[in-house]
């Protein structure tokens, strides 16, 4: 059984994250914090070996990838996956999140953003959006899940046996993954830019460090 090590790093600030805006398909470059927060992970970093390297085709991705491994003595290539991205928020691509989930906690009955956000699995908040898009465009939770977990077996194989794998990941994905393997619903926790999460994969088993 193949054993691999996946160091999942979150993307540098972006200006829809400072905006609070929602960003699957869509999105903006880093900005300048949000490319010195890539490089001082790329420094935290410089002392692992990455076998491969793998990010979505978002610039976000692609952007935080290169100033990451711009620290290795040896850097590999990036391999970029469409399969790779966040979720699809279709006509709520761009909008302002905050005004969103305080209009889905009013709709749902919560006192609060927070008691709602808390309530929410990762699959059930994506959920809660495909089924809100007036355009129809936005990606179920399990839809997205499907596409993502194939951008994952790409991952696997293309990394050899006992190699190591930075993959380059947005917040909601590191939630979403941390539930798959722990069970506890992450939706309200804060992602901060450059976390670095290490998972090592054997086979379909994932296990967080």
């Amino acid at each position: 059984m193949k054993t691999i090590t996946l160091y999942l790093a979150v993307t540098g600030t972006t200006y829809f994250d400072q905006l609070d805006r929602f960003q699957g398909w869509s999105g903006t470059p880093l900005t300048a914090a949000g490319q010195q927060t890539s490089q001082t992970v790329g420094q935290r970093l410089a002392t692992i070996k990455f076998d491969t390297a793998f990010a979505s085709d978002t610039s976000r991705g692609t952007q935080t990838a290169r100033a990451i491994l711009a620290a290795q003595a040896n850097s590999v290539e990036i391999q970029t996956k469409s399969a790779l991205r966040s979720p699809f928020y279709g006509g709520f691509e761009g909008i302002e999140r905050s005004a969103v989930w305080s209009g889905f906690a009013t709709k749902l009955g919560y006192p609060t953003v927070a008691a709602f956000e808390a309530d929410q699995t990762p699959t059930e908040i994506q959920n809660l959006i495909h089924d809100h898009d007036v355009d129809s465009l936005a990606e179920s939770g399990d839809e997205f899940w499907q596409r993502y977990q194939k951008g994952l077996a790409q991952v696997a194989a293309t990394t050899p046996d006992h190699g190591r794998a930075l993959v380059i990941v947005d917040a909601v994905i590191l939630r979403r993954l941390r539930f798959d393997i722990t069970g506890q619903t992450a939706t309200s926790e804060q992602v901060a830019p450059g976390t670095v999460t290490v998972v090592d994969q054997a086979g379909d088993k994932f296990t967080l460090r």
